[in-house]
């Protein structure tokens, strides 16, 4: 086990910080996060800041500005790669009259994370 004497912790995190704000790499291990918004079509494609090597483990969340009781919203993500993800959201609305209607998310925001290897 090697031990490192960290003199200045400023520099320390610096290091640390990786490809802008939204992501963090310790070691091989690269962590990115973001927000993004699901305008219409029910999904859309998030871009990586930075690539990985291999497929990382991505998790999502929604929210929408919408709460009635009535509506609930559906999330996950229907393609990975190294690069980008697809995230996609549905609308789900209780009309109380026996039916329930499923539809495209649109103006919902994603909130991500993604957790994976980066040897570059």
């Amino acid at each position: 086990m090697v031990t490192k004497v960290i003199g200045d912790w400023n520099e320390f995190i610096a290091n640390l910080i990786v490809g802008g704000a939204n992501s963090l790499q310790i070691g091989e291990v690269l962590i990115q996060w973001g927000i993004a918004e699901i305008i219409a079509g029910g999904e859309i494609v998030i871009n990586y800041p930075i690539a990985y090597t291999t497929i990382p483990i991505t998790v999502i969340t929604l929210e929408s500005t919408n709460t009635t009781p009535e509506t609930a919203f559906g999330g996950g993500i229907s393609a990975r790669s190294t690069s980008a993800f697809t995230a996609q959201g549905r609308v789900i609305i209780d009309s109380g009259v026996g039916t329930t209607d499923v539809f495209d998310g649109g103006n919902v925001e994603v909130y991500w994370i993604s957790i994976g290897i980066n040897t570059a």
